[in-house]
């Protein structure tokens, strides 16, 4: 019986993955390299200013087209005309997707908060993508075909979603804190608060992946009016004006981003509170005794202005959370300190 007769043998021009390694491998470099540097070109395209009315970054085209086409095109380029059995098509497909990410943070194309922010979505979109490119692959051999339609989805369906009608997202975020001092103890800490050092912050998330930590914050004047200037690492610098004032049970103020009070080196771009995607409205504590101590509450509203919003509220909502439970806990710590003296 001839080779191409065997039951083991899918067509003439198939290889048995077997005796397929070598080739494999350098395939699968290749695949790689086409896989990032297709990435990086979508990245450049949909960031370019002049294409903003058809490509958006911040969008879901971003989110999870384009690692899903980075995925299929990897592993339809390392298959060759061999089968690619499953856990190659992970592989590959995983693996162009982590060298992508370390590529646009090595060509500072993003900063280390958005990859983290994005890290989860586009793996598991990068494999789905090499999972479905390998059963087309293995099933229907067409892949120069595949190939084609996998590279131009992102760019067909950008457009699509950047026309689509604006809709925005308001959010309130919401953290309490039970604290063993009374209300105008507590109170007295809120309004400034002077030479924040990093161990009285905690852990915290968000700081470990680059957000500024707070240094101070220092109130000019007393209640309805006036005006609390907050400083962070990396000279960020924004102001709250206070719009209640109910010592000792609330302060609420709305937030004012001063031009040039985030640079541009503190927060990427796409992340940052008062820029293009996401905004900070108002917010403020509001304490009420219970338990022989006060129930402290941080409350901050944000706005979404991209089209990811159910995954931008989601991130937004626990950047702030993290946040406020660092603040909410330095406020603890200096209270019940004061409270023992």
């Amino acid at each position: 019986m001839s080779e191409n007769n065997s039951p083991n043998s899918t067509s003439g021009s198939t290889q048995n993955p077997a005796t397929d390694s070598p080739h494999f491998k350098l395939r699968m470099i290749g695949a790689l390299i086409v896989g990032v540097v297709y990435g990086l070109l979508l990245r450049i395209s949909f960031e370019n200013k002049s294409l903003h009315a058809w490509l958006q970054i911040v969008s879901t085209t971003f989110l999870i087209v384009a690692p899903f086409s980075i995925g299929a095109i990897a592993v339809l380029l390392a298959a060759g005309k061999s089968r690619i059995s499953l856990g190659r098509q992970a592989m590959v497909s995983c693996l162009s997707m982590a060298m992508f990410l370390l590529a646009m943070f090595v060509c500072l194309l993003e900063g280390m908060i958005c990859l983290v922010l994005v890290a989860p979505v586009f793996m598991v979109a990068a494999l789905l993508g090499g999972l479905i490119a390998g059963v087309i692959h293995n099933h229907f051999h067409a892949s120069k075909v595949s190939l084609s339609s996998f590279a131009l989805l992102p760019l067909l369906l950008g457009p699509i979603e950047a026309n689509l009608p604006p809709a925005q997202s308001e959010q309130l975020v919401s953290s309490v804190i039970q604290i063993q001092a009374n209300p105008e103890e507590v109170f007295d800490q809120l309004a400034s608060v002077q030479n924040i050092k990093a161990d009285e912050l905690g852990f915290s998330f968000v700081h470990l992946i680059g957000l500024p930590k707070p240094l101070a914050a220092n109130m000019n004047g007393n209640g309805v009016g006036a005006v609390r200037t907050s400083r962070w690492e990396k000279n960020v610098s924004f102001e709250e004006i206070i719009t209640t004032w109910q010592k000792p049970y609330a302060m609420h103020y709305r937030f004012h981003i001063p031009v040039g009070g985030i640079p541009r080196d503190a927060l990427d771009r796409h992340v940052e509170m008062g820029g293009e995607y996401f905004d900070v409205l108002d917010g403020g504590y509001d304490l009420k005794a219970k338990d022989g101590g006060t129930e402290l509450r941080l409350s901050t509203r944000f706005i979404n202005k991209s089209q990811l919003k159910t995954y931008g509220d989601l991130w937004g909502k626990m950047v702030l959370n993290d946040f406020h439970q660092s603040i909410l806990g330095l406020m603890k710590k200096r209270a019940e300190q004061a409270h023992q003296q």
